[in-house]
């Protein structure tokens, strides 16, 4: 009995570092996702702060200046926009992150629950055994003692 034990902690226990193996790639994921959803913040304070610098408060402009400035600051906010729209799906993918991680979070500590009470019964099932044995060896002990009568 004590080997069929021994074979599903075995087995109990390379599945749990399979499971801690994969929890740990989820974390580098997500730290890689997280590091660049703050790249893209970076890049679109930076844009926002650009579109600032270049408001035309009291400036005198000839047509075709003022057709550049139009123009550059649509592309400004056309800029703003496709960042805000890359952030917001990054954060769609760091939440998916976080539910991934939480979910094999999860399932290592059922693994980790079950390997240790394969550990339980292993130690029950030895103790039961040394205490057969013990009674088996009292037991023959008593026989040959009854014999030298």
């Amino acid at each position: 009995m004590q080997h069929k034990f021994k074979a599903l902690l075995r087995h109990s226990e390379q599945r749990l570092r399979i499971g801690q193996g994969r929890l740990s790639q989820q974390h580098q994921h997500l730290f890689r996702e997280q590091d660049e959803s703050h790249r893209l913040a970076k890049a679109l304070a930076l844009q926002k702060q650009l579109e600032q610098a270049s408001d035309l408060v009291g400036a005198a402009l000839d047509r075709r200046q003022l057709f550049d400035w139009l123009r550059k600051t649509a592309a400004d906010q056309h800029r703003t926009q496709a960042l805000r729209l890359e952030l917001n799906r990054q954060e769609e993918i760091i939440k998916d992150c976080h539910r991934q991680v939480d979910a094999q979070r999860i399932q290592c500590r059922k693994l980790q629950g079950r390997r240790d009470r394969y550990v339980f019964l292993l130690k029950e099932e030895q103790s039961k055994h040394c205490l057969r044995q013990a009674a088996a060896e009292e037991y023959e002990i008593e026989e040959r003692v009854s014999w030298t009568k």
